[in-house]
Parts: C-alpha cells; sequence; structure tokens
C-alpha cells in the first residue's frame, strides 16, 4: 500500500503524541508499505519515510478546500482527526480523540463552533472508510450523536510511552527538582488548562485540605490557555506552583518525583496522563467519568469530579493510607504495562488493510 499520513500535529500535546508513536510502531510493522508524512519535514526528521510539506493551519480554508491530501493518490489516507478536507479521498481513516467540541459544556467552545465542528466531523465520519476511536467511550460518544457511523467504528487503545517508568537515578531526580524548583513533597496534576479539566475544583480541593492542616504542595503543569483567565487568576491567587509546559523529556522524572497525581477532568476521549503516572509508579485519584474508569481500571481511586470535598477526601486517603498507596501503585504499574503502541501500531494497519479491501 501507498499509505499518506497528516502529520502536520506532530507537535501538538495530545494528538502529536498519538502521530509520533503510531509512526514509530508502523515503521516496526508495517515493511513493505510506502508510508508519506504531510507536514513540515524538520519536525518529521526522526522518520526515514518520504515527506512533503504541507503546512496549512489545522480548520483553516485552505486544509478544508485545497489540501493536496485530496489530490494526490494514494492507496489509503490517514487523518489523526475530524480535520478531514472536502475533497474526494480514496480510502479515508480518520482517528477521533473525543467530542469535547460539540459534547461538553466547559469546553468553552462558542455556538459557532460547535456547528462547524458538528459540520466537520459530519464529514469527516461520512467519508471515512474506517473510524478509529481511542476509547469505547469515544466509540460511545460518536455514535451518540452520528449513529450512521457505528459500524465503522474500531477501538484502538493508545499508551504511555516507554519514557514513562521508575527511575532509581537520584542524581537525575535531584537535577530535575532543582531545575523547576518543585517542593519535597507535592501533588501533580498534568493537563491542558481549560475549563473541561476542572482545575478550579482542584484548586477548591487544595485550599480545603490546607485549611484542615493537610502540607502538600500543589505542582500543576500544562499548556496555558490565555482564554482562561478566570482559572489563572484563580491559580495566581493561590500558592500553587505552576510551571506551564515543560520539556517533554522531564515529564517522567517529576512524575517520580510526585507523592500523588490528580487527574479530576470533567471529559477524556482517553486520558493518557493517568496512564503516564501508573507507569512511573505513582498512585492515581481520577474522575469516575467518561474514558477514565475505562482507561484506569481498578488501579486508581475514584473521586466525584463535581464535589471539591470529595476529591479533597480522596487525595488525603491516597497520601494517608501507606497500604493503599502500595496497592494503587502496584495495580497502576499492571495496568499501564497493558496498553502498548506496539499493539495500537499493529492494529492501526489491521485498519488500513480494512479499508483498501
Amino acid at each position: 500500500m501507498r499509505i499518506a499520513i497528516d502529520a502536520r500535529m506532530i507537535d501538538h500535546p495530545g494528538i502529536g503524541t498519538y502521530i509520533r508513536n503510531i509512526l514509530r510502531g508502523l515503521l516496526k510493522c508495517a515493511s513493505g508499505n510506502e508510508i508519506v508524512l504531510y507536514g513540515d519535514p524538520a519536525k518529521l526528521s526522526e522518520f526515514p519515510v518520504e515527506k512533503k510539506m504541507y503546512t496549512a493551519s489545522v480548520y483553516s480554508y485552505n486544509e478544508l478546500f485545497r489540501s493536496p491530501l485530496a489530490k494526490d493518490k494514494f492507496d489509503l489516507v490517514h487523518i489523526p482527526h475530524f480535520n478531514a478536507p472536502f475533497g474526494k479521498i480514496n480510502n479515508l481513516v480518520v482517528t477521533i480523540h473525543d467530542l469535547i467540541y460539540i459534547k461538553v459544556a466547559q469546553s468553552g467552545v462558542s455556538p459557532f463552533k460547535k456547528t462547524v465542528a458538528k459540520w466537520m466531523f459530519a464529514n469527516a465520519l461520512n467519508k471515512a472508510k474506517v473510524i478509529i476511536a481511542v476509547s469505547n467511550n469515544t466509540r460511545n460518544d460518536l455514535i451518540e450523536y452520528f449513529p450512521h457511523a457505528k459500524d465503522k467504528i474500531t477501538v484502538i487503545y493508545e499508551a504511555a510511552e516507554l519514557e514513562y517508568k521508575k527511575i532509581t537515578d537520584r542524581q537525575k531526580l535531584n537535577s530535575i527538582k532543582q531545575k523547576y524548583n518543585l517542593p519535597e513533597n507535592f501533588i501533580l496534576f498534568v493537563g491542558s488548562i481549560r475549563k473541561h479539566k476542572n482545575i478550579e475544583r482542584l484548586l477548591d480541593a487544595y485550599l480545603y485540605l490546607k485549611q484542615k492542616g493537610r502540607a502538600c504542595k500543589l505542582v500543576i503543569i500544562g499548556r496555558h490557555d490565555t482564554a482562561q483567565k478566570r482559572i489563572f487568576d484563580k491559580i495566581k491567587a493561590s500558592d500553587v506552583l505552576c510551571l506551564g509546559n515543560v520539556v517533554t523529556g522531564d515529564l517522567p522524572a517529576i512524575y517520580n518525583l510526585a507523592d500523588l497525581f490528580v487527574f479530576p477532568s470533567l471529559y477524556e476521549g482517553f486520558g493518557l496522563p493517568v496512564l503516564e503516572a501508573m507507569a512511573c509508579g505513582l498512585p492515581v485519584v481520577t474522575s469516575a467519568v467518561s474514558s477514565l474508569k475505562e482507561v484506569a481500571g481498578d488501579a486508581a481511586l475514584f473521586c466525584d469530579p463535581l464535589d471539591h470535598k470529595d476529591i479533597a477526601l480522596k487525595i488525603e486517603i491516597a497520601l494517608g493510607d501507606k497500604g493503599l498507596r502500595n496497592t494503587l501503585i502496584e495495580k497502576g504499574l499492571k495496568q499501564a504495562a497493558s496498553f502498548s503502541w506496539d499493539k495500537a501500531a499493529k492494529d492501526t494497519l489491521e485498519v488500513y488493510r480494512k479499508a483498501v479491501s
């Protein structure tokens, strides 16, 4: 097969992780097939395949109506998002990560953008031969809004990258601790600073614990959404350490240095930070909603994300109960290991074969 893959979002914190790891896996298992990447060749230099310059902005007119992916001839085109062009595409495969733009009120998306998103989703799903969903939760969301797509959907899970693991090198850990001025004990959150990540209630839970005398700093890592002024004002008014984006290679060490990972999100298509934390041997408190129960299995302590006191209670239990901590760590390591990017790539190759046949 001659396969085209839209890799423009390779440096995106979420979809970029997906693209990078699927490509690495495909290069191991798809020998005999020809892969052509569309994007910025400088950002794709690690992949020894043909690359074509394509830098149209995501959701732009040029992307939707002048895309080379709708003109060049391939056996199959894989677009890892719902932003498929409107021209005819031979054997299209799309990956849908979540439906936050149209399903979640807390996403902050305007009514106009929500309408456009529905229009783009419908275009991608109608055109696709096969739709990859990253979780059963995303599959169910797709069926809820686009029931006609049901028989096209295949679920292929993501995974934590191999860099996320327990680190015993104290020199490396101390170096990262000093680099970011991390406290001796801290609770960690990793994710974009957006409303649906539920950071405001996490802050309320943290302040509630401080009032009760629980001494453990909160550290927040994630991409800043400048539209979320209210969240940033609340962070600034607290003593929370907000690091913004950090060097990706430093994240495994930061997970290892934390006492607890807390992820009280209101909605996730998958929830990759949960697996990253587990793979680093960190106990996890997360929400009992959307895909998070599916991804975490029985290896996390679940909270009600709408109740800051319940979030605080689960944090307190996870920090104070040594036996439970050890159980969560042991189960978390096994749960993270049950997901694999190599398997995801092999399953994706099977989807390609299904699409062209």
